[in-house]
């Protein structure tokens, strides 16, 4: 699977934000965006479990339990962008009534059409 489903909370809406800030104001890929958020996420992980990045232990078994699915989330996330680029919503436009409402439909068509992307 390549998608997930996103639940409606403050830290996806903020990396939505991030997305669409990078999308906007540059012109690279998302690629150095992803890494950089993967990173912030797996670092907070094993702060908070006591660990540091110089655990290799620790950095290897998040990356084993969790990178994929991550990676899913972001994808998820890029998709929101997508839908919400294609409207023509500007940075003016966004709010969380018009986030929660994509990713609302995009959490529906997660199964039937999304599951089906390969």
């Amino acid at each position: 699977m390549s998608f997930c489903y996103l639940e409606k909370d403050k830290k996806t809406f903020e990396y939505f934000k991030e997305y669409l800030r990078h999308l906007e104001s540059s012109s690279l890929s998302c690629f150095i965006l992803d890494n950089q958020i993967q990173v912030r996420e797996m670092c907070d992980h094993l702060y908070s479990n006591g660990y540091t990045v110089d655990d290799d232990g620790a950095v290897i078994e998040w990356v084993k339990n969790n990178a994929e699915n991550f990676r899913n989330y972001l994808n998820t996330i890029k998709l929101v962008y997508v839908v919400w680029k294609c409207m023509g919503n500007t940075w003016d436009d966004i709010n969380w009534d018009n986030f929660i409402r994509i990713e609302d439909n995009i959490n529906q068509l997660k199964s039937t059409c999304l599951d089906t992307i390969f």
